[in-house]
């Protein structure tokens, strides 16, 4: 198990009807309301039971290959850590950046406002879809090696919910107020390092 950095982006609306509002974006935080997953939010109330039937192979094959028709019920969390191409031909890598990524989504290529949520996850080192506090490093083509049209969205899958401690900022973009930086940036007061779960240990 590591620990990945990652970012999360999320449309925004200032009506809120089809997107978060600035105050629900910086509420993830400031209420201790962390990402909940659509599955989550759809449901309202979940068991152990539930979240058990739920992670599994086939569903996150649909979160990633069939989002358009699954998203709305999906238990995974999509999470942008960027990614790296390798190009044969041209003998030269492409790095492709996680913050550039996340904000196509959050801003629907800027057309829209939107949030990016800057955090992380503990990710396993292999598939590990039924354990619920582990990411799935989907991004990764020696861990995952079916072909994906999306693998360099360098995507990460968290399940169910990542705790509001794991987010160390919320940023909100919009587009009228520049591309170059965010209008507002609000940080976590409650946020926790993840060196606490390095294996690290000093002298007594």
């Amino acid at each position: 198990m590591y620990i990945q950095k990652c970012v999360k982006g999320i449309a925004g609306d200032p009506s809120g009807l089809i997107g978060l509002t600035q105050s629900e974006a910086q509420e993830i935080i400031s209420q201790d309301n962390g990402i909940m997953s659509n599955w989550w939010r759809k449901e309202h109330r979940i068991t152990p039971h539930m979240v058990a039937n739920v992670l599994t192979a086939h569903n996150l094959d649909r979160h990633l290959h069939d989002y358009e028709n699954f998203g709305d019920e999906t238990p995974f969390i999509s999470l942008a850590s960027g990614a790296v191409e390798r190009n044969t031909i041209l003998q030269q890598n492409f790095a492709y950046s996680a913050i550039d990524t996340a904000l196509q989504f959050a801003t629907d290529d800027w057309t829209r406002p939107g949030a990016l949520f800057f955090c992380w996850v503990a990710t396993s080192h292999y598939p590990a879809v039924e354990v619920s506090n582990v990411a799935e490093a989907v991004r990764d083509i020696n861990i995952y090696q079916r072909w994906s049209p999306y693998q360099l969205e360098g995507e990460l899958t968290a399940k169910v919910h990542i705790p509001s401690n794991q987010i160390e900022r919320v940023e909100w973009w919009d587009p009228s107020h520049g591309h170059w930086r965010p209008q507002h940036t609000w940080s976590n007061l409650k946020y926790v390092e993840p060196d606490v779960l390095s294996n690290i240990r000093e002298l007594v």
